[in-house]
Formats: C-alpha cells, sequence, structure tokens
C-alpha cells in the first residue's frame, strides 16, 4: 500500500509532457537559435507536435536547413572548446606555412563533418568513429591527402587514423599551447589528454599536485613527463596523460608525424585498467568500450544547453546526470532525432 502511495506520489512530481507549442518553441530556439517558421507553427496549431513521427519529420525538415549551423556554432562548438580556436596563434618560426585561412579550413571541416552526422541522423557515438570529412585543396594539402583540388569542401574518406574527431586538425590545434618562444613547437599530452577525457567520458582531470615542478621549456614535454617519478606524479598522470600520449602523432597543428623534435614519436601507453594502446587507433578502440559514458555525456550537454542557451565542458549537476540516464534508459542506442525531440517534448 505504501509502496503504491509512493509511485502515485512520485508521478505526481513528474513535469507534463509539452504541448505543440512548447515543443515548436523549444525545437526553433535548439537548433535555430530564432523563433519558429511558419511550417512549424502550423503543426503546433493542429497539436501534431505531439505525434513522435511528426516531430521527427521537423527535427529532420530543420537539421537540413542552413539555419541548423546555429546549433553547430552555438552548442558543438564551445561544449568541444572549438570557440577557442581564434585565439591559436602558431609561432611562424616553427609552423611558417601556417595562417589564418588554414585555421578558418580546420574549422569549417568540422562544423560540415558535425551538420553530416545531423542530418544522417546517426548514433552520436559515430562522432568519433567516422572515415570520412569533409576538405579542400588546401586542407588536404595539410593532411597530406592527394587528389583534392580547389577551394571547394567535399567529402572525402578518412585514413583509420583520421576517423572520428580525434583526427581533425581542430581539435588538434586546440588542444595544443600556441604561445610564441622556445617551446612553441611541442605538443602538449596533459592538455589533449584532459579534453578525451571531458568530452568522451564526461570526467574532470584531477587537480595538479601543489608545487610540482615545471617542465623544461627548452625540451619536448611529452620525454619529461614519461620520465617523472611515480610518486606523487605518475600515480596520477596514469588516469589521464596516456590518452594524450596516443595523439602523439599529430603536431601541434594536426599534422601527421613519425618524428618529433628528439626523434621517433613514442605513442605508447595504457589505460588505467592496464589496457594497452600505442596510437590515435588503440586510443579510438579502448574509449568505445566506454560508449555509454560518452552517450551519457552528450544527452546531460544537450539538456543543459536546451534549458539554459549556454554551455561549456564542464557543465552539469546531479539532476541533468539522471535526467540523461533516464532518457537513455529508453533510447540505450539513440539517434540525433531520439535525443533532440525527447529534449523539446519532456
Amino acid at each position: 500500500m505504501l509502496a503504491s502511495i509512493a509511485h502515485v506520489l512520485a508521478d505526481a512530481t513528474k513535469p507534463l509532457p509539452a504541448k505543440s507549442p512548447e515543443i515548436a518553441t523549444r525545437l526553433a530556439s535548439l537548433l535555430w537559435n530564432r523563433e519558429p517558421d511558419a511550417t512549424l507553427i502550423a503543426d503546433a496549431q493542429h497539436d501534431r507536435l505531439t505525434d513522435a513521427a511528426v516531430l521527427e519529420r521537423q527535427i529532420q525538415r530543420m537539421l537540413a536547413n542552413d539555419r541548423a549551423q546555429a546549433f553547430v556554432s552555438r552548442f558543438f562548438f564551445p561544449w568541444l572548446q572549438l570557440d577557442k580556436l581564434a585565439e591559436a596563434d602558431p609561432d611562424k618560426t616553427y609552423f611558417p606555412d601556417y595562417d589564418v585561412s588554414l585555421r578558418d579550413a580546420l574549422t569549417k571541416e568540422t562544423e560540415l563533418f558535425i551538420l553530416s552526422q545531423l542530418r544522417a541522423d546517426r548514433d552520436p557515438i559515430e562522432l568519433w568513429t567516422s572515415e570520412y570529412t569533409f576538405l579542400n585543396e588546401q586542407l588536404a594539402k595539410h593532411y597530406g591527402v592527394s587528389n583534392v583540388t580547389g577551394a571547394q569542401f567535399r567529402r572525402v574518406a578518412s585514413a583509420p587514423e583520421r576517423a572520428g574527431l580525434l583526427g581533425h586538425g581542430s581539435v588538434l590545434m586546440v588542444t595544443s599551447r600556441h604561445q610564441h618562444g622556445v617551446d612553441a613547437a611541442y605538443t602538449t599530452p596533459a592538455t589533449r589528454a584532459k579534453w578525451v577525457r571531458l568530452h568522451f567520458l564526461g570526467a574532470a582531470p584531477p587537480n595538479g599536485f601543489p608545487g610540482a615542478q615545471p617542465v623544461k621549456p627548452e625540451l619536448p614535454i611529452t620525454p619529461q613527463t614519461r620520465a617523472l617519478p611515480a610518486e606523487p606524479c605518475v600515480n596520477c598522470h596514469r588516469n589521464f596523460f596516456p590518452l594524450g600520449y596516443a595523439l602523439e602523432n599529430f603536431d601541434p597543428i594536426g599534422r601527421w608525424r613519425t618524428q618529433d623534435q628528439i626523434g621517433p614519436v613514442d605513442a605508447s601507453g595504457a589505460f588505467v585498467d592496464g589496457t594497452p594502446m600505442n596510437g590515435v587507433i588503440d586510443l579510438r578502440q579502448a574509449l568505445l568500450k566506454q560508449s555509454d559514458a560518452f552517450r551519457t555525456n552528450i544527452t546531460e550537454k544537450l539538456l543543459i544547453y536546451a534549458s539554459t542557451g549556454s554551455v561549456s565542458p564542464t557543465s552539469g549537476t546531479p539532476d541533468t546526470l539522471v535526467r540523461a540516464r533516464h532518457v537513455l534508459r529508453a533510447t540505450p542506442q539513440p539517434r540525433w532525432s531520439d535525443l533532440i525531440a525527447t529534449v523539446v517534448r519532456d
């Protein structure tokens, strides 16, 4: 009896499903950052948006529209920290071929890739696995890809090491330090590792150890961090540094390399559970064993963005985490339309 009463009370505290006009407003704000258009209003006025099939058609229609670029620029780029890419200023002493047009091309690649995933209504995990991207001639030369000519971007197959976001130069640049000076040409495994933890696993990095000695700026960072003492350094670093080591084949502006400043690249490491990896392909395979962590992370961020209009990699509360898990219990292998529909409907 008491259990039945508790169940009734719990149901009474749940928010009522949104009506069609509210769904229309939420959907237009989420995907286009504007008011509903005439087509969306028409379905709202006839209370059709509570029908799952109608809502899915509207989501797909709106994602196909150029206005959906707002969803990428306002949600995905701040979440991925790519809104900070404009602050990158690689030292031309070490990267003489770099210019702002290359940075813009890297940004465009990621924008087009994310839009293609949304419009194809893929499982969000495919942001990390899809073996295609969008290149123009400038970016293809930067990556060492042949047979791409002209300024126009087009879809091309990716090599396995370039699959998904971990192969995008935008991500690899924004997770590198670009101060001018003696260490301007070095990658920073800590920054890349923290980015992977935040954006795939949804896990914040540990706090820095008080009094830790800085690395020597005249030497590459990675060999120095590998040589640190077990106590107190490595016992903490092993929780995240190997995630960055696995990306060492990418230089600070996202080019593939097999040699760094002191010799052959060492991209080996191990997950904290002992799973070995050597390079980005192994890293990706290890991460995919934790796919539920990413799906929960992206769902939580989407819920936060829908309710507040902004998002950051560290956004989150116990309530939004519980809501995200509830959504995923209903759709354990969701498509983008599933997540978006749930966010605007509930």
